[in-house]
């Protein structure tokens, strides 16, 4: 009897350690999901603070690097081990800092060499009372095909259109969500796009051949951009046209055809399989060329606008011609490097494993791009920022790719299709709330930024319709 109560005394014992040590680690699993919640809360805030106060985002990106390395730092990792996988994700972005370095030459230079202004002027001309709204479109979408930056076309073919609205009694809202939609045709397509070759560099993708798939997914969306802005402008007719900007531009510029060659360097040496990088130099090259020969600036004029970016005293266009410049890309710069130290940090860590299975499990209901969708509304939401959305989806997808066999192009293809363009409908995100404060407009233009959400609807759609083929093959 003795023996029983001993044995079933160390059952209890057993019983009891056991369920010590389950609720031990139970108790280490939630130290850790606390410290990691504590590192999002205090980014978030710190993103939020910026936002509401007007400072670069790059700095909430900081202290949020801060806050994930304490967190590695307690989960037991070295600090020089830490500093590898940040230095590690940095080295994502070295392709990338290159075209940025040379997109804040080309905002300097297209300015003092005419290049903007010929788009501008050349746009207005095709101005008529029924085709305003269409040209709000296009003549942005142009510019960002050649320009590659959505901020840069905004602040001066944006800028100029709302003018012209608001002088000819157009609708703004509508203006607006055509401008929106036209600054972002370039996010995808352009060789001189920061974005494009963001995405191309965290998925492993060549640039030009993903461009190239980037093309090959945009005339159905195009297409039906422009049928919508059609009918809008004959439904929102333009009253009338003010002349002013247009003489402006024509008295402050040489407005020669020979100011559009730097857009066509950038625009079709691509095609010929030559590199953005090398493109974009050539365009940079021509076009101070033509801001020392055909605008007449003098030299040592022309060095300093490339630093810190191109002014010019003509009344009525200092604030729409002016900017750009090697200073202008410090924030961009600075953004993209932290983002892609992020990478570096969780890729090591294991910090977003939790998160990547439960992104894998949710592909597995839903599918891959309807889960790209999802991250890129989610991300661009919690962080205000485009930079990160791509990384962040990059890092959460990549897994699920290699797991499926799917190589490299698939998932730049996919996020190419998705968080470059939808962004730009976070309000409260700087890729919308730039373009709307630019504008003067609130947010109900965004519905009409038709162009954004097409992009991924068109690809979704073509996406359903190849899986539906693909079965009904498999079944015959």
């Amino acid at each position: 009897g003795g023996d029983r109560a001993d044995r079933r005394h160390g059952t209890i014992v057993v019983l009891r350690d056991e369920k010590v040590s389950h609720l031990g680690r139970r108790g280490i699993k939630g130290e850790k999901k606390v410290d990691l919640f504590a590192a999002f809360g205090v980014f978030l805030a710190c993103v939020a603070c910026c936002m509401v106060m007007g400072l670069p985002q790059f700095l909430a990106l900081l202290v949020g690097l801060v806050c994930f390395f304490l967190v590695g730092l307690h989960r037991g990792h070295r600090a020089a081990d830490l500093v590898q996988m940040t230095l590690t994700g940095m080295k994502t972005s070295v392709k990338v800092l290159r075209i940025l370095v040379l997109i804040g030459l080309l905002t300097a230079l297209w300015r003092a060499g005419g290049t903007g202004a010929f788009f501008v002027w050349g746009g207005a001309q095709l101005i008529t009372p029924r085709t305003f709204i269409l040209v709000a479109f296009l003549l942005p979408a142009l510019f960002s095909l050649a320009f590659g930056s959505s901020f840069g076309v905004v602040g001066t073919a944006g800028v100029i259109l709302m003018a012209i609205a608001r002088s000819g009694g157009a609708n703004l809202t509508v203006t607006a969500g055509a401008i929106i939609s036209g600054i972002y045709v370039g996010e995808r397509l352009s060789p001189a796009s920061s974005s494009a070759a963001l995405t191309a560099a965290v998925s492993g993708a060549e640039q030009r051949a993903f461009q190239h798939e980037m093309w090959r997914a945009t005339p159905l969306p195009m297409a039906l951009s422009l049928a919508v802005y059609g009918v809008l402008s004959i439904l929102c007719p333009i009253r009338q046209v003010d002349s002013h900007i247009i003489e402006a531009l024509e008295s402050g510029f040489q407005l020669s055809w020979v100011t559009l060659l730097p857009a066509a360097a950038v625009l079709l040496l691509p095609w010929l399989k030559i590199s953005a990088f090398l493109s974009i130099t050539v365009s940079c090259v021509l076009a101070a060329i033509c801001a020392l020969f055909v605008q007449g600036m003098d030299l040592g004029e022309l060095l300093l606008a490339c630093l810190v970016g191109y002014q010019t005293a003509q009344p009525g266009l200092a604030d729409i011609m002016a900017g750009g410049g090697l200073s202008s890309m410090i924030n961009v710069v600075l953004t993209v490097v932290l983002s892609c130290a992020y990478s570096g940090i969780f890729n090591g860590t294991g910090l977003l494993d939790p998160v990547t299975d439960r992104v894998g499990h949710l592909v597995d209901r839903v599918g891959l791009f309807p889960v790209h969708i999802l991250l890129s509304f989610g991300c661009c939401g919690l962080f205000c920022n485009q930079a990160v959305g791509i990384v962040m989806g990059a890092q959460l997808m990549e897994g699920e790719y290699r797991r499926r066999g799917l190589d490299s192009m698939e998932l730049a293809v996919n996020l190419g299709n998705s968080v470059l363009n939808l962004a730009g409908l976070v309000p409260w995100a700087i890729s919308a709330s730039v373009p709307l404060t630019t504008l003067g407009v609130g947010a109900s233009a965004l519905p009409l930024a038709v162009y954004l959400y097409l992009v991924s609807l068109c690809w979704w759609a073509c996406l359903v319709w190849k899986e539906k083929k693909r079965k009904k093959a498999a079944a015959l």
